[in-house]
């Protein structure tokens, strides 16, 4: 087999038309999507083991980027996501057969050094990124983060960059059902895992306090949750006064437990839900419940500080929401904050609670949001700790790269369609007035801009994110055309939808004469090249041509 810097088996020679049909099958080719073995598909993350007989040179390990090719030596930047080996192996073998005779290639997966980049949060142990195998699914990823006992795994959420959120049902983890076929995860994937709201609490003056998570399909009314959770009423428990806390309720249902057990009153035994919480009263008593480390009543003869009342409940923990806790007494609720109290030391907050009043501290909810795609600091930022926080500052904390779509970010957030936000307009014009104001749990995705390749005897040869309000010569000057080293003619290269390939002529010498050049609009995807001047001692065509492309694959794995 001869080398292919021998030139002896070149397939076709010459002129601009051959720079243009490389640049072509170098830059545009497109991807598609699937899963592992046979049929496994390659994606962002996984490591190629390309093996070319007798060229050194070619075999080698290719680590496939955020751009979804890789780079061989000779040949340039070639587009492998989304494609199986199979199909990797065939398009580098015509490749290949372009500038040597009958390559012998074969391709496979390092399975060892292949990783999915995954972000998992919510009601896991393991919090963060997370490296995942290849053939790795979002069933794996959330064992490996493992779940919380409240974790809902029949509503976990899957979003990817570009698509909307997904729910995936992996209640077969802990029930006795199916699972489904998995589902592959893929580079950049978030996972949040979310909290089972089917829990009831049953509290007071009763033998056990506890809580239940109430199993799918299942009912349990004032009288069995007191007798399953409660293990039954503590010896003084007031018969007349039980009270339910409902969520979306101004005000707890007062339940006669005299008018159930003595009257037959079966309309105060009332179906419970999930995160209902019954307290079962003392005469006359002060109650601390939710999230506190040992919710309480106990009687006292004289009104206590809020203070004192904590420290009967044992304090609290990283789930108390203590900005959001709520005093209720004769009929109504007064909101309290406690954060300014027990974290700030603010005694003006400590006030007094009453006999027949009850402190409630809710469940801190989960505060982080992510950001993803085109910004330098990807991942999860706690929301709780920027007051306010909105779309633009966040995307501005996570630095956007040179290749972020600032007019087109993402914002998808649970329970709503993905909103579509016009960042670059907000920052240039300074009005604001249509930022986002964001809320625990969502996730942004900033998509890189459309591009423009600038090929050639540029300055600054590259890939230009699309601005539909530059012109041709507008890229030309930023590319840094030079009068000294590159022809005067060029060429803009468009592929239509159908496949067909327009090549537009740019004579810029025409500007010399008087005369304007050929104006055509600039559209994305577009690639624009002017060769060098070739001199007598200047290179081949074919030299220039491998290092034009050796520059697209340099950008285009950034």
């Amino acid at each position: 087999m001869q080398h292919p810097t021998q030139h002896t088996a070149l397939r076709a020679t010459g002129g601009l038309g051959f720079v243009v049909a490389a640049l072509i099958a170098a830059i545009c080719t497109a991807p598609v999507i699937g899963q592992f073995d046979a049929a496994y598909r390659v994606g962002q993350g996984d490591v190629l083991e390309v093996y070319v007989y007798n060229e050194p040179e070619l075999t080698q390990s290719y680590p496939v980027g955020p751009g979804g090719g890789i780079t061989l030596p000779m040949v340039g930047r070639v587009e492998v996501i989304g494609k199986t080996t199979d199909e990797v192996r065939e398009l580098l073998r015509k490749r290949l057969s372009e500038v040597m005779v009958n390559p012998f290639v074969t391709v496979s997966i390092d399975e060892a050094k292949s990783l999915r980049k995954v972000f998992v949060s919510g009601y896991v142990a393991t919090k963060g990124p997370m490296m995942v195998p290849p053939n790795g699914s979002v069933r794996d990823a959330v064992i490996t983060a493992g779940p919380e006992p409240r974790a809902d795994l029949s509503q976990v959420r899957l979003t990817r960059q570009g698509q909307a959120p997904l729910i995936v049902d992996l209640s077969g983890l802990t029930m006795d059902t199916p699972l489904g076929d998995p589902i592959p995860v893929e580079y950049g994937d978030v996972i949040y895992v979310p909290r089972i709201d089917d829990v009831i609490s049953v509290l007071g003056e009763v033998n056990e306090p506890g809580a239940l998570i109430l199993p799918a399909g299942e009912e349990l009314n004032v009288l069995q949750a007191i007798a399953q959770v409660g293990k039954g009423f503590g010896p003084k428990a007031d018969e007349n006064s039980a009270m339910l806390f409902r969520k979306g309720l101004d005000a707890p249902i007062d339940i006669n437990l005299r008018a159930l057990l003595k009257d037959g009153d079966i309309a105060q035994n009332l179906e419970l839900r999930g995160g209902d919480v019954l307290l079962v009263r003392k005469t006359d008593v002060i109650a601390v419940i939710g999230y506190v480390n040992s919710p309480v009543t106990f009687y006292s003869s004289e009104p206590v500080d809020l203070t004192e009342a904590i420290i009967r409940a044992g304090g609290f923990n990283e789930t108390s929401d203590l900005e959001n806790a709520r005093i209720y007494g004769e009929g109504k609720y007064t909101p309290v904050d406690l954060q300014k109290l027990w974290a700030y030391g603010q005694l003006e907050g400590n006030i007094k609670l009453h006999a027949g009043e009850t402190l409630i501290v809710p469940e801190k909810q989960p505060e982080d949001i992510m950001v993803l795609g085109a910004v330098e600091k990807k991942g999860a930022y706690n929301i709780a700790l920027m007051k306010g926080a909105t779309l633009l500052r966040m995307v501005q904390m996570a630095v956007p790269t040179e290749k972020a779509d600032m007019r087109k970010v993402q914002v998808h957030r649970a329970g709503s369609e993905p909103m579509l936000v016009d960042l670059d307009t907000m920052e240039k014009t300074g009005d604001v007035s249509n930022d986002v104001q964001l809320q625990a749990g969502d996730v942004i995705v900033v998509n890189e801009a459309d591009k423009v390749y600038l090929i050639g005897a540029f300055g600054k040869p590259g890939i230009y994110p699309f601005d539909p309000e530059k012109s041709v010569f507008d890229y030309i000057t930023d590319a840094q055309l030079g009068a000294g080293f590159g022809h005067s003619v060029g060429v803009l290269v468009r592929l239509g939808e159908n496949g067909e390939t327009q090549v537009t002529e740019l004579d810029l010498s025409k500007l010399k004469r008087g005369q304007l050049p050929v104006q055509v609009d600039i559209q994305p995807g577009d690639i624009i090249y002017f060769p060098p001047v070739v001199r007598k001692e200047s290179k081949t065509i074919w030299q220039y041509l491998r290092e034009a492309l050796w520059i697209v694959d340099i950008f285009g794995s950034l």
